[in-house]
């Protein structure tokens, strides 16, 4: 009798404090939710003032003007994130590799802790470097030097995220490969990455999410422009300047409506990036298995 009044009350106290865990564990998710709601809330409620279909699809305006749209910011966006996402994704591959595949030798470790380093440099110093080596070069802002400071913001996601991926390689297939005389790069090729493509098209989708909404790279390279331009030799506009341009003059109704607007258009952006590349590693990954 005594046994099973203890057990009776012990078991409810364990599931008093089960329940009390899953109430703080709620709390606490709904807590980090709540800011990010609001952000979207707001965003939503500020940017739909201004944004429609024209709004994609025109050139800028005056500071004063309505009519106005961010078609220059958004081919600039997407052409230099490209350009720079075509540079990061196989140098970062190449150091994601050379550090797993030769992670005894003492430059492997050099190589990692730069790029460990390199994550952590802020991106507007990114932007001084490049505007140093690049822009005072060629002697002119221009897209090519802003796809340059977003891969370098990419180079160190992407190696790092392809790392910890290659790393996950089962050992029975690595051995496989040893077994079958397979030439490394054939296995690298054939057998590793197909394996982790999927987590490795993850670490590339947060690369891009990364560096689509930098703004202080840009400002030393791209600089904006108020014009539509798909020539990268040239300064172009990307849809941080401009929301940046448009907020120096927050005076303006219509440049502050703009401004939002552009933000909107932002994160959609890199929403459709994520839900692309979660597509991308769903079928990745069924390819695989």
């Amino acid at each position: 009798m005594f046994a099973e009044r203890t057990l009776r009350s012990t078991s409810a106290g364990r599931r008093g404090r089960d329940r009390l865990v899953l109430i703080l564990c709620a709390g606490a998710g709904a807590v980090a939710l709540l800011p990010l709601v609001l952000v979207l809330f707001y965003l939503l409620f500020e940017g739909l003032k201004a944004w429609s279909p024209a709004f994609l699809v025109s050139p800028p305006g005056g500071i004063t003007s309505k009519s106005g749209g961010a078609m220059n910011a958004i081919l600039g966006t997407l052409e230099m994130t490209g350009l720079g996402l075509a540079i990061a994704t196989p140098v970062g591959l190449a150091v994601a590799l050379y550090v797993v595949e030769y992670r005894e030798g003492r430059l492997a470790v050099i190589v990692r802790t730069a790029v460990d380093l390199v994550a952590g440099i802020p991106s507007i110093v990114i932007g001084l470097f490049v505007y140093s080596l690049v822009v005072i070069t060629m002697g002119h802002f221009s897209g090519y030097a802003g796809a340059i400071a977003l891969s370098l913001v990419m180079v160190p996601i992407i190696a790092r995220t392809s790392e910890e991926m290659f790393k996950i390689v089962p050992r029975s297939m690595r051995e496989g490969t040893m077994a079958l005389a397979m030439p490394r790069w054939r296995a690298i090729t054939a057998v590793y990455i197909p394996t982790v493509a999927a987590g490795i098209v993850t670490g590339i989708v947060l690369a891009v999410s990364r560096a689509v909404g930098e703004t202080a790279p840009l400002l030393f390279t791209a600089l904006g422009s108020n014009f539509v331009v798909t020539d990268m030799n040239q300064p172009m506009s990307a849809l941080p300047l401009y929301m940046f341009q448009n907020a120096l003059n927050i005076g303006f109704p219509a440049a502050r409506e703009r401004a939002w607007a552009a933000a909107l258009t932002l994160v959609a952006i890199v929403l459709i990036f994520n839900i692309l590349g979660r597509w991308l590693a769903g079928r990745t990954a069924l390819q695989g298995r």
